[in-house]
């Protein structure tokens, strides 16, 4: 296993074979990925159907979409909403049943969801950011308990694009201690914004990316966190941030515009020379992008927790009130899984 380095928290791992990869070296990558926010396993050989028994040695799978989704339906199981849905019964709404099945034909092998342009026989997409380049966001942004991590397996057709990153850490460590300071007390309001996420029209898959990345009409967020290894950055997701808390649109929108403008001299692009490279990329203070061509192209994506690799009592919140609010809602969505689909 060799490892290199180009930009600052991000680190390339080479000659890693997963024929004889062992539960101790496959923990001392998790660790070493802790202390950066980006890893790339380059030309990984990785078979598709290990993917979640590799990642869930990390931390299990987090999708927080069913659990919003049921707060509207107290009455059924989550179960008993997905067959309804699929079924279009009426007790669910239209837009919900449409993200259902959205969600059920962008299903791809061991719990991943398949990212690609390519249809099926009827013409529906069967893979999620279907078309065109992705502009800057991070899942979940607008979410207290988002995913911390999102892996990506590239498998055809991945050379001629890019997976950018565009962490915070580096940009929050080498601010003034002063405008730190002002950062520190900051809250964001988040609010989901079409457009500002796929270049083309997301169309049918609208409601789904609303789900995701904002579920919630507006919420309200620490702009400063830290991610599971314990590093210090912005959580902010360029296209949720809507305002601060005690600013005017015109003052919170020149603070954007100055932190948008300074952030992008640590923006970099992951452009792939093999199609099976598999990435783990921070969700908390990071942001990514897709550049170039997507035809034919296809991914495995999960989104998953580092509960077992991650600093001890991990909470990413530092102010008292919104550490509280990420216990509590986690574990609610805890039992909600584990209640609805028998995992842990």
């Amino acid at each position: 296993m060799k490892m290199s380095s180009k930009h600052p928290y991000a680190v390339y791992i080479d000659d890693v074979d997963f024929d004889e990869m062992t539960d101790d070296l496959w923990m001392e990558i998790g660790k070493i990925h802790m202390k950066n926010l980006v890893t790339i396993i380059r030309n990984c050989n990785v078979k598709h159907k290990d993917i979640s028994k590799w990642t869930k040695k990390w931390g299990p799978s987090r999708y927080s979409g069913m659990y919003f989704l049921s707060l509207h339906y107290p009455e059924y199981s989550a179960k008993e909403i997905i067959i309804m849905a699929l079924k279009d019964n009426p007790k669910i709404a239209p837009a919900h049943c449409d993200l259902v099945k959205n969600r059920f034909k962008t299903k791809g092998p061991s719990g991943t969801q398949r990212v690609t342009d390519m249809r099926d026989k009827r013409g529906d997409h069967t893979g999620i950011f279907p078309d065109g380049e992705l502009k800057w966001h991070s899942n979940e942004a607008g979410n207290h308990v988002f995913a911390p991590s999102v892996a990506l397996l590239g498998v055809q057709n991945m050379e001629g694009s890019s997976t950018g990153f565009l962490e915070t850490a580096t940009y929050y460590e080498n601010l003034s201690e002063s405008f730190r300071s002002e950062l520190n007390d900051m809250i964001v309001i988040h609010r989901h914004k079409p457009g500002m996420l796929h270049v083309k029209d997301l169309k049918d898959q609208e409601e789904m990316m609303r789900l995701n990345m904002n579920p919630e009409p507006e919420s309200y967020l620490p702009m400063v966190i830290q991610s599971p290894g314990g590093i210090k950055g912005l959580h902010y997701s360029i296209n949720t941030v809507d305002g601060i808390v005690g600013m005017s649109k015109e003052e919170s929108g020149k603070l954007f515009e100055k932190i948008n403008k300074e952030l992008m001299q640590y923006a970099w692009d992951h452009w792939y020379e093999n199609d099976n490279d598999w990435l783990f990329f921070d969700n908390s203070i990071t942001n990514h992008r897709r550049l170039g061509e997507v035809n034919n192209r296809l991914g495995l994506r999960i989104q998953h927790g580092y509960e077992n690799i991650q600093i001890k009592n991990y909470n990413p919140y530092f102010q008292e009130e919104h550490s509280k609010i990420y216990d509590d809602r986690l574990a609610a969505l805890y039992k909600f899984t584990k209640d609805n689909f028998n995992e842990d």
